[in-house]
Parts: structure tokens; C-alpha cells; sequence
């Protein structure tokens, strides 16, 4: 999107890097000053993994960044040269990653477009992240530069895909696609485009990279497995957290967040009788007390023996207590899965046990109103009196068909994705009124209730199908009829015309022989009015005209 030009700062005497806009960009306002302010947003962050920006500023039609200049490659060199990467690499790398987006996302700022394109390394190893905030100006301005979105696909999250809004946890998504890529040396999900791409990051689980690569440790490729998740709910929530296991699988203890120490507030009074001035004086320690002081401790000793002496009575009687009071004898907890919540009590009560239902879920398997799970497990050991929890079935959860009538296939199977159903198959009709490869309609018909995961088929549209037009003539008019419904045409209007072949046999018709016409077109047929013999068995004329001294002028017509 940019060219960047490596200069030299004469006021502050730094080389730095200067990013100018191309045409296509800095030629549209909405988008520059969307860019401007996504550009100076990102500026306000300070931190040693995150490249500093210097100036956002534009010298009459030329749109341009000041950032520090980074002597090194990015990341997607060092993968394309060296991957897959020892594994303490490559966690050191996600490690600095997530700093940046760490001190990012506490700034209220998404980067939207983590790639090892945009993860530049020092020549000491440094980590420094780019492009914060200008993802985020491209995809509001509607700009589809094929590069950008095909170097970009590759690490977009599932919401992002769907074109969702997206928050730290598409960030966490996009870095995981990243340390994948560098243990593995390959990215998640490949296709033959885009679409595809993003289709595979929706519904498809990447291989796992402990079959890539046999070995990793358990951290990392529980960092990665964790970090991919479909659900941002299920990914980490938030950077620190991602840091803690980054940390974990290299062995580096967690670093603690600082905390400023809050003491209450207290009161302290001055004792009485004192002078105001004392107040202010330290205590002093005498080598001989006071009368009063010594009183006072000899008074504070005695009120401390009564203090133990009830505290260990009350101890003596609460352990005689629990000793002779009988325990509930102990039984085994029966099976109750499947069965109904009266059933279950039923079955529970024969060995002294509650049943006490705690939430209820869907479930693909167990009827509605039947037990899914309990706790404790079936065989397990309980005291007498005491409840098992269980979890009963809302049966199958069911969901709305969406309507995708006028949707491509890749579009119609996102929608399907999104309402939690599958593509189920796919058929082809002709359509007029559809344009080709559209949904014509769908079974089952949108706005019915199914249960999730079922099935919706498609027909899409051929568009106007074509036919040749076969050469009828000579042929019985009757036998033609016949068979036109099969070729898809339809018979129109037939017209007699006198001549020596047989009646009903085809002398022409319209549309005439070998043309292509649209599948439904209608057709005109000329047949034979006079059929061979007349009543004495001569040639001529058919039944209705065979007298022979019928006007030349008629037969003429």
C-alpha cells in the first residue's frame, strides 16, 4: 500500500524510514483521513517490540509516515529461509509478539492484520511489530487490493472471515496462525482462493501440528491449539494470558503485573489527657515502666488466657460432638444417564441419594426430559441423604433455515455456517428469471425450524438453457408432438398446405433446422393436407376435396 524510503532526519540527525502512500490511496479524502487518524492513533504507543512513529503529515499531494527505521528482515524471510524454527525461536518470537499486542490492546487499539509480512527482526533478535492501525483504515475505506487481501488470509481469524467485528482475541487468533507457520514451516489452512481460504478458517480444524511435527513440547502446542480456536471465548482472553503459557512452555517464570500497595485509611487518636504537643513525639521505650503501663499489661496477659482458654473449650466440644454423632453410612452411586428426572429419583431413593437437576443442555443423543450427565460418576462412592447433580437434555437444539434464495454456493454455505446447519447437496435446473450459479430454491423452504447440524440442499440455476432445433421435416406430425415435450420445446401452431406427400406429414417449420433456441420456445409446424387416394383409388386430392372437378384456381390455393 505504501513505498518506503529510507532518510535521514536533519533536525534530530537519525535515519529513519519514511512510508509514502500510493496514488490509489492518498488520492482518496476518506480514506486518508481515516489513515491519519488510525497512523496517529498508533503513534501514541511506546514500547521496544512496537515500531515508533515519528510524524504523519502530508507535503502537498504526498500522503506520509516518519517511523524509526528497522535494519533486519520480517519474519516471513526468516520462515521462508529457515522453517520450521527451533522451537525456543520461535516462542521467543510469539513471546515478543504478544508484548506488542499486549501494550496494543491495553491502548484500545487492534492491529486486525498479524502477519509475519508485517513482524520485522533487528539484527540482535528484537522483535518489532509494524502497520498498527492502518489494517483497520484499508478494510473501513473498502479497498480490495488482491495483494493485501491474499497476504492477509492466510492469518484471518473465523470472525473475520464472516465480517464480523473483531476484537484482541482476532489479534491472539492471527499470532497463533503465526508460531503454527514457524514450528511447521507451512500455515494453517492453503486454497485455490481466498474464499476458500476463509471458508477453511470458519469450518475446518487445521492439521495438528504435533503430527507436522512429532515432538513439541505439550506448552507449545497447547499455546497453539488454544490460540486457534474457533470461538474467540474459547481462545485467551486476553495478551497477558497468551504471555503466561508463552512463558510457561519456555520455562520462564510468569512475571507479576505491578500493583500499587492501598493501605486503608486509619485514625489515630491522641491518647487522653496528653498535651497537644506530645502528639507529635515518638514513642520512648523506658528501661524502667510506669506503674500504669505495667497494669495495663498484666490486664491485657489475663484477658488473652480467657481468649484461648473459651476458644480451645469451644474446640473440645465441636470434635466430641462430630465423635459421637453417627456418621451416614456410605453407598455407591447407581447409573442415571438416560433415564427421567422421576425415574431417577425413583432409582436414586432405593439407596438413600437426592436427585437434584442443576441446568439443562441440548443434546444430539439423549431425548428431552432425560438425564445427560450427573455427578458424582456412576460407581462412585456417597454418604446417604446427599444429592446427585444432574444435567437433563433440552433434547435437539433447533435452529431457523435461512433464506438463500440469490446466493452464490461459497456465499449460501457461510450463511449456512453462521446458522449452525451444513451444505447438504447440490443440484442444477434451468432458470429464467435466476442468473446462473444462483440459488434458485433451497429444501428444506426458509423460515422452517430443523435441528442444528441438519442438512440444507441447493439448486442453482443453469441460467436459459439451449437446444438444437432437429430437422422435423418429412416426418409425422402426430410422432413429432410426441417427443417435443422431451427436447423441450412446444408445439404452437400447425398450418395445412395441399400436396402429393401423406396428410400430417411435415413439409417445414419455424424455427427451421439446426438453429439454437431457448429451451420452452414454441414451434410452428406446415404439414401435408392431402393424403394419397382418393374414394375410386386414384391419385389425388385427400378426403375432404377428392372430387375431380374441383377448380384448378382451388387447387392452386
Amino acid at each position: 500500500m505504501a513505498l518506503v524510503y529510507k532518510a535521514e532526519c536533519v533536525l534530530l540527525q537519525r535515519t529513519v524510514a519514511v512510508k509514502i502512500l500510493r496514488p490509489q490511496y492518498s488520492s482518496d479524502k476518506e480514506f486518508v483521513t481515516r489513515f491519519r487518524r488510525e497512523a496517529q492513533a498508533a503513534a501514541s504507543l511506546s514500547h521496544p517490540n512496537v515500531v515508533n512513529i515519528y510524524d504523519v503529515g502530508q507535503d502537498g499531494g504526498v500522503h506520509y509516515i516518519v517511523m524509526e527505521l528497522i535494519e533486519g528482515d520480517n519474519l516471513k524471510s526468516l520462515i521462508r529461509k529457515e522453517a520450521p524454527l527451533p522451537v525456543n525461536r520461535a516462542l521467543h518470537i510469539a513471546l515478543q509478539i504478544c508484548e506488542a499486542l499486549r501494550h496494543a490492546h491495553d491502548h484500545n487499539i487492534i492491529h486486525r492484520d498479524i502477519k509475519p509480512h508485517n513482524i520485522l527482526l533487528t539484527a540482535d533478535g528484537r522483535v518489532k511489530v509494524t502497520d498498527f492501525g492502518i489494517a483497520r483504515a484499508i478494510s473501513a475505506g473498502g479497498f480490495t487490493q488482491t495483494g493485501v487481501v491474499m497476504g492477509s488470509v492466510q492469518y484471518f481469524s473465523p470472525e473475520q472471515a464472516k465480517g464480523q467485528p473483531v476484537g484482541p482475541q482476532s489479534d491472539l487468533y492471527a499470532l497463533g496462525c503465526v508460531l503454527y507457520e514457524m514450528l511447521t514451516g507451512e500455515v494453517p489452512f492453503t486454497g485455490e482462493s481466498p474464499i476458500a481460504i476463509a471458508l477453511k478458517h470458519i469450518q475446518e480444524k487445521p492439521v495438528s501440528v504435533k503430527k507436522l511435527r512429532p515432538g513439541l513440547p505439550p506448552g507449545a502446542v497447547r499455546v497453539i491449539e488454544k490460540a486457534l480456536a474457533k470461538d474467540p471465548e474459547e481462545r485467551y482472553p486476553s495478551a497477558w494470558s497468551m504471555i503466561i503459557d508463552l512463558r510457561a512452555a519456555l520455562g520462564i517464570e510468569p512475571p507479576e503485573e505491578k500493583r500499587s500497595e492501598d493501605y486503608p485509611t486509619q485514625i489515630l487518636t491522641a491518647p487522653v489527657g496528653e498535651e497537644r504537643e506530645e502528639e507529635k513525639e515518638f514513642l520512648r521505650v523506658s528501661d524502667e515502666p510506669e506503674e500504669g503501663t505495667e497494669r495495663g499489661a498484666k490486664k491485657d496477659k489475663s484477658w488473652g488466657w480467657v481468649v484461648i482458654t473459651v476458644f480451645a473449650a469451644l474446640l473440645l466440644f465441636g470434635v466430641s460432638f462430630l465423635f459421637f454423632i453417627p456418621s451416614q453410612p456410605v453407598t455407591k452411586v447407581p447409573d442415571l444417564t438416560g433415564l427421567t428426572l422421576v425415574e431417577a429419583k425413583s432409582q436414586a431413593g432405593e439407596s438413600g441419594l437426592g436427585v437434584k437437576a442443576v441446568r439443562h443442555d441440548y443434546s444430539e443423543e439423549v431425548p428431552l426430559g432425560h438425564i445427560i450427565t450427573q455427578d458424582p460418576k456412576p460407581g462412585r462412592s456417597l454418604r446417604r441423604g446427599r444429592d446427585i447433580e444432574v444435567v437433563l437434555s433440552r433434547g435437539k437444539e433447533m435452529v431457523l433455515v435461512p433464506d438463500l434464495s440469490g446466493k452464490t454456493r461459497i456465499e449460501a454455505e457461510i450463511i449456512l455456517e453462521d446458522a449452525r446447519l451444513k451444505l447438504g447437496d447440490i443440484y442444477h435446473e434451468p432458470s429464467n428469471e435466476v442468473p446462473r450459479g444462483l440459488v434458485v430454491r433451497q429444501k428444506p423452504a426458509p423460515n422452517l425450524q430443523i435441528e442444528r447440524g441438519a442438512t440444507v440442499d441447493l439448486y442453482l440455476s443453469r441460467g436459459q438453457d439451449y437446444v438444437e432445433m432437429p430437422n422435423f421435416i418429412g416426418r409425422p406430425l402426430v410422432e413429432v408432438q410426441a417427443e417435443l415435450a422431451s427436447l423441450g420445446l412446444v408445439s404452437n401452431l400447425v398450418t395445412e398446405k395441399y400436396s402429393v406427400y401423406p396428410r400430417g406429414q411435415i413439409l417445414d417449420h419455424q424455427p427451421p433446422p439446426g438453429s439454437v433456441v431457448p429451451v420452452g420456445t414454441p414451434v410452428n409446424f406446415v404439414v401435408s393436407g392431402a393424403a394419397g387416394r382418393n374414394n375410386r383409388g386414384e391419385e389425388g386430392l385427400g378426403n375432404s376435396y377428392a372430387e375431380e372437378e374441383e377448380p384448378d384456381d382451388f387447387l392452386e390455393q
